[in-house]
């Protein structure tokens, strides 16, 4: 493992140049717009839709128009680009509030999932063989290893998607989430021609979260319906590191979920 393809300075990194301190006044400014429509009293100046279903007229699909819902989702996150070289796909678990608002559906989310990384980091199981401390051409016998720990991943976002009725008891959805990754992971660092010390290296934990999101939701009965959707998820610290001027990493998830209104 190569920590190069790690390092902010490399050309291969992820870089962008706006780094997101100013998103973070953004993401303040959504997320209150967006607990004002979740939790404000305006009901009784939406019409009620009690009596309809998706497709507007008699039939089987139940009411998703209005009201309140709880989510629970399990799915596959898979990370990309160089990220995908260190870690394997996690199973990833959601639970959300949802509020149901005619054409729109805002919801209040957390999320967990637990990256495996392909070689895994056991101190007392490593093994190296020292260089014999000749060099050629000024380049060391052999370069630095790199393990990492498990990578795991905290959220916490809000959403807002549009709602597109295909038939009643079906709707296509598209919208996006934002909020925040809270990642708990390390790597070590050992360098086989000094000695079989290694350092430990703990990134920044606090990352700023925007996924585009699209999905399908089906509805069983009136307070039942299941959902298949996928994201796919940016996410950058919230914290320089050196001059790099940060950092995105990606990952794609697929998820099916199931809702009950109330």
């Amino acid at each position: 493992m190569n920590l190069n393809q790690f390092n902010p300075g490399t050309p291969g990194f992820m870089q962008f140049n706006s780094y997101p301190f100013r998103a973070i006044r953004c993401l303040k400014t959504v997320l209150i717009l967006m607990f004002t429509c979740f939790f404000g009293t305006a009901m009784g100046q939406h019409r009620s839709h009690e009596a309809l279903t998706w497709g507007g007229g008699g039939g089987s699909g139940g009411n998703f128009e209005s009201g309140y819902g709880i989510t629970f989702g399990a799915g596959i996150d898979a990370p990309q680009n160089y990220f995908k070289d260190i870690y394997k796909p996690a199973v990833a678990f959601n639970l959300g509030v949802s509020r149901f608002m005619d054409k729109f559906t805002i919801s209040l989310n957390v999320g967990y999932h637990n990256y495996q990384p392909k070689d895994a980091y056991n101190p007392n199981n490593v093994t190296i063989e020292a260089g014999n401390g000749e060099t050629t051409n000024d380049v060391q016998d052999q370069s630095a290893v790199t393990l990492f720990t498990n990578y795991r991943v905290f959220s916490g976002y809000a959403s807002i998607v549009y709602n597109v009725n295909l038939a009643d008891g079906a709707r296509f959805y598209g919208g996006a989430n934002i909020g925040g990754y809270f990642t708990d992971y390390s790597y070590v660092i050992l360098d086989p021609n000094n000695d079989q010390s290694g350092t430990v290296v703990t990134p920044e934990r606090k990352n700023f979260y925007v996924a585009p999101r699209l999905g399908l939701i089906f509805v069983l009965t009136d307070h039942i319906g299941v959902s298949v959707e996928s994201t796919y998820n940016f996410y950058a610290p919230l914290k320089k590191q050196s001059n790099s001027g940060g950092t995105f990493y990606t990952s794609v998830t697929g998820l099916a979920a199931l809702t009950y209104k109330f």
